[in-house]
C-alpha cells in the first residue's frame, strides 16, 4: 500500500504559506505617517503674536504631541501623527482658543487670530522659563532721565528681562535686541524724537532651541515742555 502523500497537499501548503506571508505584511503595514503641523498666531490686526503657548494634543491630553511658545512670526510648528487633532492657543490678554483639526497627512502651517477678552481655553507650555516665579514679563512704568548729555531710561520691570529694545516706531525698523541693564542708554537720533517704543524680553536658549517671552509695548513721550 502506497502511503506517499499525494501532490495536492503540498500545492496546499504552498497557497497557505502564501497565504500566511500576505498576512504577515498586512499586520506589519507601517503606522499613520507624520506630518509638519503648525499655526501661525495673529491678532486681530492680522499682526503676529511671539511668545503665544500653543499646544498640539488629543481630548484626553492637550498637550500630547508638544507644547510651545510662537516665535518672533507668531508661528510653531510640531511633528504630529496624521489623525485628528486638537490645538489649543493662548496668551495673557487674549482670549485662549480651542479648536479640532482632522487628519492630515501633509504638512500644514494654518492661521489661527487670537482677540482681547477674557482668557477661556489655556495652554500651559513646558519650560522652566515659563514656569519660574515671576515669569510675567511687563513694563510697569519708565522713568527718563537726562543729563545734557545721554538721555536714560529705566524701567521698573517684572519677569527678569534679558534684553531690550528701543525705536522711534512700533515696529522697530533697524532695532536690535541689546543685552538688558537697570539703565538703558539712548543715543542721540534717537534722542531727539517726539517719542519712543520700549520692548523688554526674556531669553533663554542655545543653538538648538530657544524659548523667548516679550513684554507689551511701551510708549514714552519725549515732548519737552517750552520754558
Amino acid at each position: 500500500m502506497n502511503h506517499s502523500t499525494p501532490n495536492f497537499p503540498r500545492i496546499g501548503r504552498r497557497l497557505l504559506a502564501g497565504m500566511t506571508a500576505a498576512g504577515l505584511m498586512l499586520g506589519l503595514a507601517a503606522p499613520a505617517s507624520a506630518a509638519t503641523f503648525g499655526v501661525r498666531v495673529l491678532d486681530a490686526e492680522g499682526v503676529p503674536v511671539a511668545g503665544a503657548s500653543v499646544c498640539f494634543g488629543l481630548e484626553g491630553n492637550h498637550k500630547q504631541f508638544a507644547a510651545m511658545f510662537t516665535n518672533d512670526e507668531g508661528i510653531a510648528t510640531a511633528t504630529v501623527p496624521n489623525v485628528p487633532l486638537v490645538v489649543t492657543v493662548s496668551k495673557t490678554r487674549f482670549s485662549g482658543v480651542r479648536v479640532q483639526e482632522p487628519a492630515r497627512g501633509f504638512n500644514l502651517i494654518k492661521d489661527m487670530t487670537l482677540v482681547e477678552g477674557v482668557p477661556g481655553p489655556r495652554c500651559r507650555a513646558d519650560s522652566a522659563l515659563a514656569d519660574a516665579a515671576g515669569s510675567m514679563l511687563r513694563i510697569r512704568d519708565v522713568d527718563v532721565s537726562d543729563d545734557g548729555d545721554v538721555m536714560t531710561l529705566r524701567a521698573d520691570a517684572t519677569g527678569e528681562p534679558t534684553h531690550y529694545r528701543v525705536a522711534t516706531d512700533r515696529d522697530f525698523t533697524g532695532a536690535n535686541w541689546q543685552r538688558y541693564d537697570a539703565a538703558i542708554p539712548v543715543d542721540s537720533q534717537l534722542a531727539a524724537a517726539s517719542e519712543l517704543f520700549l520692548q523688554l524680553r526674556r531669553f533663554a536658549g542655545d543653538a538648538t532651541a530657544s524659548l523667548e517671552m516679550r513684554s507689551d509695548v511701551s510708549v514714552i513721550a519725549l515732548t519737552k515742555v517750552l520754558q
